[in-house]
């Protein structure tokens, strides 16, 4: 499956391990959404302007997978674990730790985040669902975030929802905002204006970048060395 990557402007340079952000795509999307959006760009200014450390960012293709399973082993959750994780922190400086790994989507991606991370929360420090679609009738409790985020411990996961006023899978998504704020699970909830649109999640880049960066040292010093 076809990935990108987006290499931050030192890299290399000091002989450390980078962060890892792996932003997946939303349905009928490929590997270059993130791109086309601007994800990459809005890297590398915040980086130049000291508002984040460096960091490495993927973007993995949803292809076959992603469309057409729920969850579990064989979904795209394996694909994601198995393949696309070891494949690239055996391939760069990515950070082999849970400390250095967050994950978060668009649409139809934001669910495929939320449902990887919730049942496998010690490999992540952070998950992000971008107006996550929390819409697929084929996931039971056992996949679907709504119940896995409720009834799996989540330890010190960090979740951010956001979501547009106008976007029309927004039900779902304040659901388990209101279940997850009911049950004292502590996350981040942003309602923004707009729909579901590419102009909602160009627009609120630096806002994302920001909140997965935030746990991450600037100090490069603060890394493991790569071997």
């Amino acid at each position: 499956m076809a990935y990108r990557i987006y290499l931050p402007p030192c890299y290399g340079e000091d002989g450390r391990f980078y962060p890892t952000l792996i932003m997946l795509p939303g349905n009928n999307q490929t590997d270059t959404i993130w791109d086309d959006l601007g994800l990459d760009e809005a890297a590398q200014t915040a980086i130049y302007n000291g508002a984040i450390p460096p960091l490495i960012i993927i973007m993995p293709d949803g292809g076959w997978p992603a469309r057409n399973t729920s969850g579990g082993p064989g979904s795209y959750e394996t694909v994601i674990l198995d393949d696309l994780i070891p494949f690239i922190e055996s391939s760069y400086c990515a950070w082999p730790d849970a400390a250095g790994r967050a994950i978060g989507g668009l649409s139809r991606g934001g669910y495929w985040a939320l449902e990887i991370a919730f049942r496998h929360s010690e490999q992540f420090a952070s998950v992000g669902g971008h107006s996550a679609s929390l819409l697929d009738i084929a996931a039971g409790p056992d996949l679907n975030p709504q119940y896995t985020g409720l009834t799996h411990d989540l330890g010190n996961l960090r979740i951010y929802l956001d979501i547009g006023a106008n976007d029309g899978g927004i039900a779902n998504t304040r659901q388990l905002h209101e279940d997850l704020t009911a049950h004292n699970i502590s996350h981040t909830w942003v309602l923004n204006e707009g729909g579901h649109i590419n102009s909602y999640w160009t627009a609120h880049l630096a806002e994302y970048l920001a909140w997965y960066a935030a746990p991450w040292p600037a100090n490069r010093n603060a890394y493991p060395p790569c071997p």
